[in-house]
């Protein structure tokens, strides 16, 4: 359940694997790439970068409680995950920059993954307004962070009262938890490929310059119904 990530951390000596269980969005103040931008100050200062203490580094930013954050042997091995992120060393001839590329699962077959960005970590943190405290996202996909974290930690509770197998009951309690969470993956990766309300906004947009035209005038009433649309949208975006 949850948004799950994994990390490849490496240099041309070293290569580290790490799987978070939750929270793997790019996006906001609570995504990763924010955390990964908070792991850059816990290592080496530049230009002295190893991936051994990147990696060190990120689960120190990352890691709060038993779960959520592990190290792997193969990020690959993980088929449940919706993003990746690999960090590694961009050295030129005056200076050394941590380098990002961010790929998010396509569901595509000959396509499994696409990249979303690749570049340095700031200009990552300017695209995914990885900032504390601020998200220019609209509401909808706010609302499911905090939904994606309570889902994650009420079946990690769940699961730390039983140390073996749970009853059917609880079994079954713990499968909704996971179903719920994928309903809610499922619905960002909607929200993020989409965006409704963009789509909405270019519709009203092509109608009124349509509206123009005498012969047209039959599509008011459906401009009308989309700017009351998008006029809800904004309330809500403001309660």
């Amino acid at each position: 359940m949850s948004t799950r990530a994994t990390i490849t951390v490496a240099d041309k000596h070293d290569s580290f694997d790490i799987y978070q269980h939750h929270d793997g969005y790019p996006d906001g103040p609570h995504g990763l790439v924010r955390h990964l931008n908070l792991a850059q100050r816990l290592a080496w200062d530049l230009p002295r970068f190893e991936a051994a203490d990147f990696a060190a580094a990120v689960v120190a930013v990352l890691k709060d409680r038993g779960g959520s954050t592990y190290l792997t042997a193969d990020a690959d091995a993980h088929s449940d995950r919706d993003y990746h992120y690999r960090i590694s060393p961009l050295r030129d001839e005056v200076s050394t920059r941590v380098q990002l590329v961010v790929s998010q699962r396509s569901w595509q077959e000959d396509k499994p993954y696409e990249v979303l960005f690749s570049g340095d970590l700031p200009a990552a943190v300017g695209q995914f307004n990885a900032v504390a405290e601020h998200s220019d996202q609209p509401r909808e996909r706010q609302v499911l962070e905090p939904i994606e974290g309570a889902l994650y930690r009420a079946e990690e509770e769940i699961r730390q009262w039983f140390k073996g197998t749970p009853d059917p009951d609880t079994q079954g309690v713990l499968e909704d938890l996971d179903d719920a969470g994928r309903l809610m993956c499922s619905l960002r990766h909607h929200l993020e490929k989409s965006d409704p309300w963009a789509a909405l906004k270019q519709a009203a947009t092509i109608l009124e310059s349509l509206d123009v035209d005498p012969a047209n005038r039959h599509t008011g009433i459906a401009r009308t119904e989309i700017r009351m649309a998008m006029e809800a949208h904004r309330r809500w975006q403001r309660d």
